[in-house]
């Protein structure tokens, strides 16, 4: 039986929306995103006619978007809010939810133990970041099984879970599943280990996005710092440039944090943990020169839209402008990215091709391990070419086969 949607009107939806969140213990730039989406969604609606929210309208909105802007990252944002506006009007908000902007269907006695799955993963100390994973990898492996007529765990096997396994499309979760079966065999009373039923995977390598000096000095040099614009977006480049901030760090900084400050004392949102750097000149004065055209507004963090309502940035906003100021400068990326990540392995790889020693770079880049930052030494060919051995000649059957000798 399909479940009666409630009516809201507009403005009393998005209260109960972001009251919610607050509940839930987002943060308030989080908050803040949602806000303004919902003003993006109600907008549209009430200029088609829509006088209050229904789960019709939000799914003809984002259908609207998709077909003009396709499903970029803005979409996914705004589908996210669509989830979450029509679990308000069927009263069904739940944490099973995907964090990714996907709902998982499947029995009340599997959203229980994904929900214990969580609990239990906070308790053992696994960071928020981390447990969003697990609840993502877990619901949708949940869902394949509850497809393949499995609604409790008594009826798992090994063929259900080979099957679940196989629509898991991202690979990447398998290790999530792994774990989550030798759990149940742990805690939940499973008889048997079926997590040497998952397949392995390794995750390939993948090479750091890096950008030479020169290139991006280039990026730096085509800003123009005669704008308000211009001025935000140097002085967050910079930020990640030369002192290899992440954007999340970005754009949680307050004025309190850089006004009249030589050091930049903050505790990273990725990791929790303290961050204290030198606060260098260069990065100082183009934020000292940003903030002395800032606009006026009821927020204390540094960077904020250029125009009204003056809303802090998000991450998104980060990656956007530096897009745009690696297409201004004419750089040819290739195949790197051009965000803020981009421009802080760049840092982590010249200073450890400068030969500064791991425990430096590992300070300056907020990580907790030195093998975090090893991999940016791989990207060095000309050094790592000083240390290459010479191949063996060949000799026997394979120097045969190379002349032709063996067919």
């Amino acid at each position: 039986m399909q479940m009666q949607e409630q009516i809201y009107l507009f403005e009393g939806l998005r209260e109960i929306l972001l009251e919610k969140l607050k509940g839930r213990g987002c943060s308030a730039i989080t908050i803040t995103g949602y806000r303004y989406q919902c003003n993006s969604i109600f907008k549209w609606l009430n200029e088609k006619g829509y006088d209050h929210y229904t789960v019709e309208g939000g799914n003809c909105f984002l259908q609207n978007y998709c077909d003009e802007h396709g499903k970029n990252q803005y979409y996914a944002d705004l589908r996210t809010v669509i989830y979450r506006l029509n679990d308000i009007l069927q009263n069904t908000w739940n944490n099973v939810h995907s964090d990714k902007g996907r709902h998982f269907c499947m029995p009340d006695a599997f959203v229980e133990i994904v929900i214990r799955y969580c609990r239990w993963s906070v308790d053992t100390g696994h960071a928020p970041g981390t447990v969003k994973n697990k609840r993502y990898a877990i619901s949708w492996f949940m869902e394949e099984l509850s497809k393949a007529d499995c609604s409790s765990l008594a009826d798992m096997s090994p063929v259900s879970i080979s099957r679940a396994c196989i629509k898991i499309t991202d690979h990447r979760h398998w290790g999530e599943i792994k774990l989550f079966l030798r759990y149940l065999t742990e805690y939940e009373g499973i008889r048997f280990d079926y997590s040497t039923i998952v397949p392995n995977y390794t995750k390939p390598y993948v090479i750091p996005s890096v950008y030479s000096i020169n290139e991006i000095k280039s990026v730096e040099n085509a800003i123009d710092t005669a704008t308000v614009l211009g001025k935000r977006n140097y002085a967050m480049l910079l930020l990640a440039s030369r002192m290899g901030l992440r954007s999340g760090d970005i754009v949680s900084l307050r004025i309190k944090d850089v006004q009249n400050k030589n050091d930049l004392n903050i505790i990273q949102k990725k990791t929790g943990n303290p961050l204290h750097l030198p606060l260098l000149k260069e990065v100082k004065l183009a934020i000292e020169d940003y903030l002395s055209v800032r606009p006026s507004a009821r927020t204390d963090f540094v960077f904020i839209n250029v125009y009204a309502p003056y809303n802090p940035i998000t991450t998104s906003s980060i990656r956007t402008a530096l897009r745009k100021c690696f297409d201004l400068a004419g750089v040819d990326s290739g195949k790197r990215k051009k965000g803020p990540h981009a421009l802080r392995s760049s840092l982590a790889s010249a200073m450890v091709n400068d030969g500064v020693n791991f425990e430096t770079v590992r300070k300056v880049l907020g990580h907790s391990s030195n093998n975090a930052i090893k991999h940016y030494a791989r990207i060095d060919v000309e050094n790592l070419r000083r240390y290459s051995l010479a191949p063996p000649l060949p000799s026997g059957r394979f120097r045969a086969f190379l002349c032709g000798e063996v067919e």
